[in-house]
């Protein structure tokens, strides 16, 4: 497979489900049958890279080609889209670095043979109090009772996927260590009730991105897979996270593509009927787009540089707020039917206000921000 045909695949799966919209947007939660689909179609495989029969191929950048097929999914389903993003990112952290010990090059095969047999990967690392950095981890990595393998205790949560991811990457930190580690989590079988350590705390009820399931679980002695890079791989995070800022930002414009669309069908039957402060909303949310289209295509670029890293925060803020100022004034524009349950701009308003507060949050990314134009 190639991207082209994947693209070709994930576009008619976009046809399919546009049609569902209204339906998908009213969702509590996640369909297996579409991430079976999507896993027919090629979509996990760019978590893959290419030596291993995968699409992840860093000789042609393929970051914009990912995002673009994000942003596609995102204009029929924002929730199925940002999960769907985590996939290739947090894959990230066994695609890079060829050389390493024996049990490396073993994780790794390991890895991409879940992948290629159809698993989806997601992460559940954050954590209460620790304001979603990954480095602030308190949960515990302890070596296993029988003195083999590792296991976990700690509270977490925003474990979005739960329930159609196969693997979870997630952090927690060794007695006495430095650095957090990397772990895996093998979710496949894992019951919820506790029983074998794993305890649903609470489910995800958010109002925006509501079927991402990013539940909250209590984790005790669960069993974990320590990333063979060991600290190496948590060194390659902050580089991992410019991709990933890219990743989730093209969900915005995902969504920002589909409420152009639908309020611009809206409009166009009473275009001469409009008031002065229909159009000018109208215009002003216009122009929003077309700024937040350009912040992105900043980020993009920025990924060729040595240090992205400003370059990702400033436009994952300025998507951010751009993209709120434009639902806003798409509302505006529409009038009172956007607030409407059969409308989807009241939904796609907190589905933006939600992606605002992810990867890193807010309050993250201006201490980041901060620290970045100090130095």
């Amino acid at each position: 497979m190639n991207f082209s045909e994947l693209e070709n695949n994930i576009d008619a799966l976009v046809a399919s489900w546009l049609p569902q919209r209204a339906e998908r947007m009213a969702r509590q939660a996640l369909d297996p049958a579409d991430f079976a689909a999507m896993a027919d179609a090629g979509m996990t495989l760019t978590g893959v890279h290419r030596d291993f029969g995968g699409l992840w191929d860093p000789a042609i950048r393929p970051e914009r080609i990912i995002a673009r097929l994000l942003r596609k999914l995102a204009t029929a389903d924002p929730s199925l889209a940002l999960v769907t993003a985590m996939h290739p990112t947090v894959l990230l952290n066994w695609i890079n670095d060829a050389d390493g010990p024996p049990e490396w090059a073993d994780q790794r095969a390991f890895v991409f043979e879940q992948v290629r047999g159809g698993a989806w990967f997601g992460t559940i690392s954050s954590e209460p109090g620790a304001g979603g950095d990954f480095l602030a981890t308190r949960a515990a990595a302890l070596p296993g009772a029988d003195g083999s393998g590792w296991v976990m205790t700690g509270d977490k949560y925003m474990g979005s996927g739960s329930g159609v991811t196969s693997f979870m990457m997630t952090t927690a930190r060794g007695e006495g260590a430095d650095l957090p580690g990397i772990f895996l989590l093998d979710m496949r079988g894992l019951p919820w009730d506790g029983s074998r350590g794993l305890k649903l705390v609470r489910e995800w009820d958010g109002a925006g991105m509501a079927a991402t399931q990013s539940h909250a679980f209590r984790f005790d002695n669960v069993p974990i897979i320590p990333h063979a890079l060991g600290e190496a791989a948590v060194k390659r995070l902050p580089g991992n996270s410019t991709i990933v800022g890219c990743m989730f930002t093209s969900v915005f414009l995902g969504i920002l593509d589909a409420a152009s669309d639908e309020a611009r069908r809206l409009l166009a039957g009473r275009s001469e009927r409009l008031s002065a402060f229909e159009k000018t909303r109208w215009m002003e949310a216009c122009n929003a787009v077309w700024l937040a289209n350009q912040a992105f295509d900043g980020m993009a670029r920025a990924l060729e540089k040595d240090d992205p890293v400003a370059d990702i925060l400033h436009g994952k803020l300025a998507v951010a707020d751009l993209s709120e100022k434009a639902l806003e004034h798409f509302c505006h524009a529409i009038g009172g039917g956007s607030l409407s349950r059969s409308s989807p701009f009241a939904q796609w308003q907190h589905d933006i206000k939600a992606l605002g507060h992810l990867r890193p949050p807010r309050p993250l990314t201006y201490e980041k921000l901060l620290e970045a134009e100090l130095e």
